[in-house]
């Protein structure tokens, strides 16, 4: 079924109930600051897998008189990457939105938007822990070693040879630490990272500070919590774990796999929309917020996960 089919399925795309869902985002919402965001034209993709094609060592002296140096361009692998339709809708009675004292439709539109959100940042969050996405050897589980949570652990050294390892195999060094917000909280009053402070002053050790002790341009916390159910105890999205991973800067005219990254959100263009459709007679207006993206990992040598931190 072609885009513009199902486009003309849905209902009355409202552009200003649109503009108001792409403006909202939970700031606990930390998925796409992970996997940055690459727009693409069709649901079904072959997304290019970093490869080490530009670390062949060439012979490139040329005697006077010799013809150039010719080389084989490498033949890139790709990676099948098949987008996946998300949608929520809620519905307004008629009545509610005559009697409110708020802009229910508004109301409706931020909870279908929160509710896709959140699936988007589980499942970004499950991807980023899957020992699976990573390649061999950058990985440790440290519930076998020694937990950030006991005083005596290393967790600056622990996280100087990740990034080493990382630095070896793909040729830069990762450049964003990711904590689940467990782990943060071992972390800020670490005896490890007070050292390094080298201050007789016990202090909180902030993200910034962290970026500094860890030498990475940013460390992003996963706060966000969730539940099955509204009366179900609420547990942490981003779980017990740490993580180091390239994350590119993504250029208008595409990222080859030339370009270390761990991974990224792959979204079709004018995605995320919000339409509006009535049941019940009319009496009940819905309004449904739909995204079309899949979260990929394209670079397993570009990260190194740290499980059972704490």
């Amino acid at each position: 079924m072609s885009a513009s089919r199902l486009r003309k399925l849905r209902g009355q795309i409202d552009p200003v109930l649109t503009n108001l869902a792409l403006g909202y985002k939970q700031a606990e919402f930390i998925g796409e600051k992970i996997m940055p965001v690459v727009f693409t034209d069709v649901e079904g993709i072959q997304a290019p897998k970093f490869g080490k094609g530009s670390f062949v060592e060439y012979q490139t002296e040329r005697a006077v008189g010799a013809a150039s140096n010719v080389i084989t361009m490498d033949v890139p692998s790709y990676l099948p990457v098949v987008l996946e339709e998300h949608d929520l809708a809620a519905g307004v009675d008629y009545r509610e939105e005559a009697e409110s004292l708020f802009d229910e439709q508004a109301k409706a539109t931020r909870r279908a938007t929160s509710g896709v959100q959140l699936r988007q940042e589980i499942e970004t969050a499950t991807l980023l822990q899957s020992q699976s996405a990573y390649e061999s050897g950058h990985y440790k589980d440290l519930s076998a070693a020694t937990k950030w949570s006991d005083k005596t652990a290393d967790p600056v050294k622990d996280i100087a040879d990740a990034k080493e390892v990382v630095r070896a195999a793909c040729g830069v060094r990762p450049n964003v630490l990711v904590l689940g917000a467990t782990v943060a909280h071992q972390l800020a009053y670490h005896p490890a990272l007070q050292n390094v402070l080298g201050s007789n002053e016990r202090k909180l050790i902030t993200p910034e500070l962290m970026k500094v002790i860890f030498d990475v341009d940013e460390v992003i916390i996963g706060n966000a919590v969730s539940t099955p159910a509204p009366n179900k105890q609420t547990k942490d999205v981003w779980g017990n774990f740490a993580a180091l991973i390239v994350r590119p800067k993504v250029i208008a005219s595409g990222n080859d796999e030339g370009e270390p990254a761990f991974g990224y959100t792959f979204r079709r263009k004018d995605m995320p929309v919000v339409d509006r459709y009535s049941e019940q007679g009319n009496k009940v207006e819905f309004s449904r917020y739909t995204d079309i993206r899949k979260v990929a990992a394209v670079g397993g040598a570009c990260g190194f996960l740290f499980d059972k931190a704490v």
